[in-house]
Order: C-alpha cells, then structure tokens, then sequence
C-alpha cells in the first residue's frame, strides 16, 4: 500500500482521468469536423454540387480611371454624373479663357459667371451642348469648347439575399449585372433584382434575360442613391444531356416546357424529348420521373433542386458483343453480358471473374454496320495473343459461314467477304494454342525499383539482371543497389543465385531524402500534438 504524498498523487491521478479522456476525445472531434463537410460533398453528385453554386455573371468591373474616362467621352449615352469634371475654354476680349465646373451632387453645374445649369437626365453630349449655347450666347463669337476631364465615381447599397449587405464603388456606366456580379450566392436570384432609387421609385428586372439573353432594358445603368434588392431564389434547376447549353439554371414563376429548351439553347439533333429523365429529392431518397417534353404545351411541373437530363437518341443504338483474347479501348468499356442475351451451346459464357487475357465489351452498332467495322474499330485492342484464323461470329448461338477468316478480312479486306451485322452478335476471338499459357513461371519485383510488378522468369539469370527488366534502380528510392532475393517458401538466397519461378526481389528503399520526406511530416505532427495536449493539460491546471 502506498502511503504519504504517492497515495495522494494517485488519488488526483484518479480523478483527472475522466478530464483527461475529455479532453482528448475534445480535440479529436475539432480535427475531424473540417472533414464532414467534404464527406458530404463527395456524396452528391456533380449536378447536384452545380445546384449549390451562385448564378454566374461574366464580366469584369472596370476600374481605370483613364479607361473610363475614355468610354465616358465615346458613348454617346454617358448619362451627367455627379462628380464629373468638365474644361470650359472660351474667348474674351481677345484673350483665352479656361475654367472647370463639376456636376454637383444635386445633379447642378456652376459655370460661374454663366449661372447654373441642371444636369438631371442629361448625357453628356446633350449637357455639352446646352453649356456650349449659354456661353455663346453670353459671350458671341467667344468660340466656346467643352471637354471632360474626369468622371464621377458614387456608390450603392446592396441589401437582401446576399452574405452581408455592402456598399459597391459605380460610376456613370455601371450597369445592374455589374453591381452584383460578385456578391451573389447559391440563394440569391437575377430573376427578380429591384433598383430603389434615390426618390424612392422602385423597379424590378430580370438580369438573366439581361445576360443570357441580351435584353438591355433588364440591365439598367444604376444612379447615385440606388439601393439593389436582391430576392430569394425559389425554383433552380439544373439542365443537362443533349441541350447545347448545360448548366445551372433558375425559373421564374410561370416559365414552361418551352422556355426550358429556349433557355438550353435548344437540343441537339441526337436529343431524345420523349424520355427525359428528372430526379428530384423525397424526403430522405430520391424519385426519378421519365418526362416527355416533346411537347411545349406539356404541363409536368419542375421543382426546386430538380436535375433535368435530356437523353441522346444513340444510347439506345443496338450493340454487338466482342469476346475473347481482347483491350478495350478507351471509349468501350468492357461490361459484364446483360441478362436476356441468347446463350450459345457448347461455349461457356463470361463467368463473373473472367479468365486471364479473356475480356468482353460492348459495341453500338448502326444499321448498315459490317463485322469489317467492327473488327476496324477494335483493332488496337486485339491481343497479341489471338488466334484471329479461328476466330467466330456466333448469331443466336450458332456459327455464321465465313467465306474468309477474320485475320483476312481485317487485314486483307475484299468488300465481296465482309457481312452486315445484327444486333446482339457475337464475335469470339480465341487465343492462339501455340501461345505459351497464362502462369507463366514469374518472379515479383518489388520496392525501390521504377516499375514494380510481376515478370517472367529469365532462367539462369541473376537477380540484377531481372531488376532491370523492372526499370532498373529508382535513384530516388535506392542509393546503394541494396535488394535481397527471397524464394517461394520465404527463405532468403544469395543475392548471386539464379533466379527461379515465385521469387520475390525486394529492393531496398534506403534513400535518405526519401525516408526523410516519408517520416518526418508524422514525426513533427505527433510532437506538435503532443505539445498541444502538454499546453491544454497546463492550462487547465492538471
């Protein structure tokens, strides 16, 4: 039994290691919160990940004082803005005379001796012309000229279905899209986008008829004193497949079939409207709809997160089956026989885990197509392996007559030979018997060689020799040529001894610079947490 201050120290010992475990369990948790967010991320699809993005608004702010200046002075429409700075020059009594006056913030211009002039609802090019005839007329012959020396910059309020409201810099030629082409979020709508003005007068507009359509009257230019709207977006949808526009899309209220298609900039010629796939969120599942919008006038209601997928037309092309000693390409990938395809007596089907160098994919075919078309198609993907004057055309699970092997047909073609294909044929290409059998006698190359893998056996050949035939030593991985040669029961043989079928060469991975960037990251994380949990314990005074 302990006795003294050891009893008490194991006492509080006692009594801290629930916090303890507390605390532990604490920060594990904050470590792992950063990652539930990705995880769900990853769990939804790509549309559905699309749906939850802002609407986008092409387009960049222009922000050069001396590029604005120069579009001011170029449109015609530049509107009189407060802050705008104009040169007047004009003659009196034989001398030149030059002066500026700025648009005030009451939208007046003081021209001095000229008295005043309103600029309210006046482009520049009229606002010039009205100064030209007051100093003219003041002055005759006086040869005035008016000329801009800068343009006025104000701001305007953002408030609604953002982040956080704000204030954005615009200046006389700062359209709406520009406003809020950067503050936009998943929930926010264009459909719906109100201007308060200054006086209070309030209008709505649609910005995606604006930028997506090219309306300008949806795209007004903002004045001094607006304040922009922004509402809640209520039904967005995403469209894709066989439309020429794909995307996230937002619907107004009381938009149809018709404006969908409009809004995807219409289908293409392989698109199929009659079964168009729409999956939408139930509760905690999913339901899919097969919808048929060849119709404008149909009347199947989209929701709010639907993702509408136009099908093409060649999907359903029918398919023709090649099997046996083949690669798929990477366009055709190899699939597993559907069920219902006729079955061919005396030829085992695929098996589930086909054999070795035994593969079976898919071919959509058209009508017309021919088996020289095929076989043209997959050439690059025929084994070295395949015995190609054996090879069969099985239809309905029988044997078609071949006035030529197929070996002639690919590679010496006379259209007279070749057949029309029908759909769910099978072409069997078989391996060559002569071809030495799969198993063969290998050896495994593993570790700090540039490709690792399984190779054949070179009898009578040391290990050294075999290594190359695995790249040779990865100078990233190996500075020494260290490997040791173990044989198929375990046991390890000289470095020097022939190598024979089931060896295993391991070749060392020594390097320092590669076991330094391999174990010093866990090194100084492990420390660094220890450090932390040591900070914590002292904090809490335990």
């Amino acid at each position: 039994m302990m006795k003294g201050p050891f009893r008490r120290v194991a006492h509080a010992a006692d009594n801290h290691a629930p916090r303890i475990a507390l605390i532990a369990l604490l920060w594990v948790a904050l470590l792992a919160a950063p990652l539930l967010p990705l995880a769900r991320l990853e769990a939804q699809t790509r549309e559905q990940q699309l749906l939850r993005q802002p609407p986008t608004i092409a387009g960049e702010p222009i922000l050069d004082p001396a590029e604005r200046l120069q579009l001011a002075i170029a449109n015609s429409e530049y509107p009189g803005t407060p802050g705008d700075v104009y040169r007047i020059t004009y003659l009196r009594g034989g001398a030149l005379v030059e002066t500026e006056a700025a648009v005030e913030n009451d939208y007046s211009v003081n021209l001095n001796i000229f008295g005043r002039v309103d600029a309210t609802g006046l482009t520049f090019t009229e606002l010039r012309q009205e100064i030209l005839r007051i100093v003219e007329s003041s002055i005759p012959r006086s040869l005035p000229s008016v000329s801009m020396v800068s343009v006025g910059v104000f701001q305007v309020r953002i408030t609604g279905q953002i982040a956080q409201s704000r204030s954005v810099t615009a200046w006389g030629m700062t359209r709406l899209s520009d406003v809020v082409r950067e503050h936009l979020t998943a929930y926010s709508s264009i459909r719906r986008v109100t201007i308060v003005s200054r006086a209070g007068e309030a209008g709505t507009y649609d910005l995606f008829r604006a930028v997506d359509l090219g309306d300008d009257s949806q795209d007004p230019y903002v004045r001094p004193g607006d304040t922009v709207q922004l509402e809640r977006a209520e039904r967005v949808i995403y469209l894709g497949g066989e439309v020429n526009q794909a995307g996230r899309l937002e619907l107004a209220p009381g938009e149809s079939v018709r404006e969908i298609k409009q809004y995807g900039r219409g289908t293409t010629q392989n698109a199929d409207l009659t079964r168009v796939r729409v999956t939408r969120s139930v509760g905690r599942g999913v339901r899919t709809y097969f919808v048929d919008l060849s119709d404008d006038d149909g009347d199947f209601a989209l929701l709010d997160g639907d993702v509408v997928i136009v099908p093409s037309r060649l999907s359903q092309r029918p398919v023709v089956y090649v099997e046996g000693q083949i690669v798929a390409p990477p366009e055709l990938e190899p699939t597993a026989p559907p069920p219902g395809v006729p079955g061919v007596p005396g030829v085992p089907g695929v098996p589930a885990v086909a054999p070795p160098g035994h593969n079976r994919v898919v071919v959509p075919i058209g009508v017309g197509d021919t088996l020289h078309g095929v076989l043209t198609q997959m050439q690059t993907g025929i084994s070295p392996l395949a015995d190609l004057s054996r090879a069969q055309v099985l239809r309905r699970g029988e044997p078609l007559p071949l006035a030529v092997t197929l070996e002639q047909l690919l590679y010496d073609f006379d259209p007279e030979y070749d057949i029309e294909l029908q759909p769910f044929d099978r072409i069997v290409i078989p391996r060559d018997p002569n071809t030495p059998p799969d198993g063969e006698p290998s050896v495994l190359i593993t570790g700090g060689v540039n490709a690792p893998g399984r190779y054949p056996v070179l009898v009578g050949m040391d290990a050294y020799t075999h290594i190359r035939l695995a790249g040779g030593f990865d100078r990233e991985l190996n500075s020494s040529e260290r490997y040791r040669v173990y044989d198929a029961a375990g046991n390890l043989k000289p470095d020097d001894a022939p190598i024979d079928a089931g060896d295993h060469i391991e070749v060392a991975r020594n390097s320092f610079v590669y076991n330094f960037n391999r174990y010093f990251p866990i090194i100084a994380t492990g420390v660094g947490f220890i450090a932390t949990i040591v900070a914590t314990l002292t904090l809490f005074g335990l």
